[in-house]
């Protein structure tokens, strides 16, 4: 899928219960009386028809989905629970990488 038809479907969700939406696909929410940290992560991909894995790869090829939560601060605006990794190296891909083969350089 393409990041245009992602971006349509998920604009689909604005206003729209996600714990319902995770129901219908079904995702757990809560495991062993916690709450599942990516379950919101989760419905997302689902609802645009990707399976789960903890794959490295992008989720979509050449695209990744990141979700996070966002908190009511201080006076109710919103922000961002907490931060959202949107690389991940591996050391040894990097110790292995010459300054030519480099992801960092390709980016």
């Amino acid at each position: 899928m393409e990041r245009p038809e992602a971006v349509r479907l998920l604009r689909e969700l604005i206003d729209q219960d996600l714990v319902e939406v995770a129901q219908r696909h079904g995702i757990n929410i809560f495991v062993e009386g916690r709450k599942n940290k990516g379950w919101a992560g989760h419905t997302l991909e689902r609802y645009l028809g990707l399976p789960l894995n903890s794959s490295r790869a992008p989720n979509f090829g050449s695209w990744e989905l990141k979700s996070t939560s966002l908190v009511a601060g201080r006076g109710g605006l919103l922000r961002v629970k907490e931060t959202v990794a949107i690389t991940m190296l591996d050391p040894v891909e990097v110790l292995k990488a010459t300054c030519t083969t480099s992801c960092a350089r390709r980016c």
